[in-house]
């Protein structure tokens, strides 16, 4: 059977995956993540949600030895620091998956040094929607709010909830530092269980750093000494305006700063 395509008449064999529901309705998940001289840091973390993910779509769970076939990927293509994302589907018979990995390039040491500005998105998330608690393929509002940030020049765009307590980026998790404090936006509000956003907590409580999971307001914001966002490809970024409002002193904080260090300390002893 021909399918149109891209301007020609091809095979539909040929581009069967396509045909699967994974790709058809958006029924899969991902994990994005990050190596450093060919370490795979956080690895088991990124597995078990992928499984979690997995079982609450209602696919099945994938055998595969993790580690070894990235190694040789990573290998195959002759990179030390990537960036690897996989990519899990619903399939009519069994699970797709697709690994893939390319050379890490995406944010430069002048842009931690400058930090990232921001706007509020205008597209808010439900914090019952199972798309706030999966890495889905289904990822089109987190696309959307990042498209606005885009064309706006801005480095993200924050999300509210529908009772208007900020819940992250479209991309990250969101951390202030307000009297002393760390504060991040609790996953009951809408946060995203983010595997770096755990690691950055854990990092806080080693530095005596207090840190609590609240809600979080503009005006929490707007008054605090300092931000930043986490995720695994952007590690811990200075966030130092938020709708052309100056957070802090618009520039990135020492505890931010002191964070990211003893991030990328873990990882390049």
């Amino acid at each position: 059977m021909k399918v149109y395509c891209n301007g020609e008449l091809i095979s539909r064999e040929t581009i069967s995956e396509v045909f699967e529901p994974g790709f058809l309705f958006g029924w899969g998940i991902f994990e994005p993540l990050r190596t450093y001289g060919g370490n795979i840091p956080f690895l088991g973390e990124h597995l078990k949600r992928l499984d979690r993910s997995l079982e609450l779509l209602g696919i099945e769970k994938v055998e595969l030895d993790w580690e070894k076939t990235i190694r040789d990927l990573l290998s195959e293509n002759a990179l030390d620091d990537a960036y690897v994302r996989i990519t899990a589907y619903k399939k009519r018979k069994g699970t797709g998956l697709l690994i893939y990995a390319d050379m890490f390039s995406y944010y430069t040491k002048e842009t931690y040094e400058k930090g990232f500005d921001s706007l509020i998105s205008s597209y808010k998330r439900n914090a019952d929607e199972v798309s706030s608690k999966v890495k889905s393929l289904s990822y089109l509002q987190n696309r959307l709010s990042w498209l606005e940030a885009q064309k706006a020049k801005k480095g993200e765009a924050l999300v509210l909830n529908q009772d208007d307590h900020l819940v992250g980026g479209s991309r990250s998790n969101l951390f202030i530092v307000k009297d002393t404090h760390i504060v991040t936006p609790s996953l009951e509000s809408g946060a995203f269980d983010g595997v770096t956003r755990r690691a950055v907590m854990k990092i806080t409580q080693d530095l005596n750093l207090a840190v609590k999971e609240e809600k979080i307001k503009m005006e929490d914001i707007n008054s605090c000494e300092e931000a930043f966002l986490t995720s695994a490809l952007m590690e811990v970024m200075p966030l130092i305006e938020c709708e052309e409002k100056t957070i802090g002193d618009g520039k990135p904080g020492n505890s931010t700063l002191k964070i990211l260090s003893e991030y990328r300390n873990a990882f390049y002893p």
